[in-house]
């Protein structure tokens, strides 16, 4: 007989974190990605969702601190392989125009759950590593309400100077040879008449 205790029942926060969650995973299947980039995302958004609940439960316990760099640390080396394998767009709000109405309502969740429930509120409030591992996805999904959040400046496109265009002389349009008008007919047959005259003197 099995005696190990059953898994606890996730509480309120940590299940609608899951929601959120799925429903975003149930998506990217519709999203017209390549395959590559939607396990990229799948991966990305679990790490995301999991490194939040862990950092919920170290703040509920009084275990997380303030990141901070240490003295004399050197900075991350970028690997070498960066750059090569499949990235995600960076786009501000490039989730939602591929996922509709549907990406706006899980947004539209998590907005409401960051900015309501007291205490992710106040871990976000406390302590900038919270902020830093959600603001990738929030920036994704377009989110402009919470102030550590920066949405990029639009920096005005430099227009090129249009080349003034020569205008057209009046009345004066250029016809092929060979094309009779009224006003070549009637120049020809005035010069006729000069002729005549000048022959009948």
């Amino acid at each position: 007989m099995d005696h190990r205790p059953l898994p606890s029942e996730p509480d309120r926060i940590t299940a609608s974190l899951r929601s959120i969650l799925l429903g975003l995973r149930s998506l990217m299947g519709m999203w017209g990605l390549d395959g590559a980039r939607t396990i990229l995302l799948y991966n990305r958004t679990g790490q995301i969702f999991r490194r939040v609940e862990r950092m919920l439960m170290r703040f509920r316990a009084g275990k997380l601190r303030v990141g901070a760099r240490r003295q004399g640390a050197a900075p991350r080396k970028v690997c070498a392989m960066a750059g090569r394998g499949p990235a995600l767009p960076r786009k501000f709000g490039w989730i939602v125009g591929p996922g509709g109405y549907r990406a706006m309502g899980y947004r539209s969740q998590l907005v409401h759950l960051l900015t309501t429930e007291p205490e992710m509120v106040a871990m976000l409030e406390s302590y900038p590593q919270a902020r830093n591992v959600l603001r990738p996805l929030l920036r994704a999904l377009g989110v402009d309400e919470l102030p550590w959040v920066p949405t990029p400046p639009r920096q005005p496109k430099p227009r090129k100077p249009r080349k003034p265009r020569p205008k057209p002389e009046p009345f004066k349009i250029p016809l092929p040879r060979g094309v009779i008008t009224w006003a070549r007919r009637e120049r020809a047959l005035e010069n006729a008449r000069k002729r005549r005259r000048g022959e009948a003197l």
